[in-house]
């Protein structure tokens, strides 16, 4: 018996307890799975404030729906997806900038992007909190569809139909954010290096 069929098994179980209503799994699953979730949150939130509210809504949720998860995949996968699907909610409801990210010119619409990495071979790769740190400096608009494509791994089309814009907005906004990104790493890597 291999190693993963007894964690799947236990991922199974914990999920059963909390869908019974057991407070102790119910924390046990909390304490597992929050501070990564807090992390999803904060990339779709406009401030702190905004990403616990949706971090304890989104949990809401998972408690709520848990009987949906049915052991096919990795249950922090499940629950990331969830309070991912939460966010989304939270932004088509709450419009503030993404009308903004709807209006932008589709001046790239017939080009391709199919470079999913948002660096190149020049630019050296942090680690991944202070790529996070990064991520969080990005306007929302373009932090939001980052996440999204590079982070939660949604298509431009299922981004599109979830923000309510384009697919070539969805790809401009994602070509925008990688500069963004890109030029945020460079001037780090220059004020480290004294250049």
């Amino acid at each position: 018996m291999s190693k993963e069929k007894p964690q799947k098994l236990g991922e199974i179980q914990l999920a059963e307890a909390c869908r019974k209503g057991d407070k102790r799994a119910q924390a046990r699953l909390y304490e597992t799975y929050g501070k990564q979730m807090m992390t999803v949150c904060i990339r779709y939130a406009r401030d702190t404030d905004e990403a616990q509210d949706l971090f304890q809504d989104g949990f809401i949720k998972v408690f709520r729906k848990i009987g949906m998860y049915d052991g096919k995949g990795p249950l922090g996968a499940w629950i990331r997806r969830t309070i991912a699907n939460n966010a989304l909610d939270y932004l088509r409801k709450h419009k503030r900038e993404m009308q903004q990210v709807a209006s932008y010119k589709e001046a790239y619409m017939h080009e391709q992007d199919d470079v999913i990495h948002p660096f190149n071979e020049e630019v050296k790769m942090p680690d991944r909190d202070r790529l996070m740190e990064l991520i969080s400096k990005m306007p929302h608009g373009y932090r939001t569809v980052f996440s999204m494509y590079a982070v939660e791994e949604y298509s431009h089309k299922e981004i599109a139909e979830a923000l309510g814009i384009t697919e070539s907005t969805s790809k401009t906004q994602y070509r925008k954010a990688k500069g963004y990104l890109r030029k945020l790493i460079t001037n780090e890597l220059k004020e480290a290096t004294g250049g």
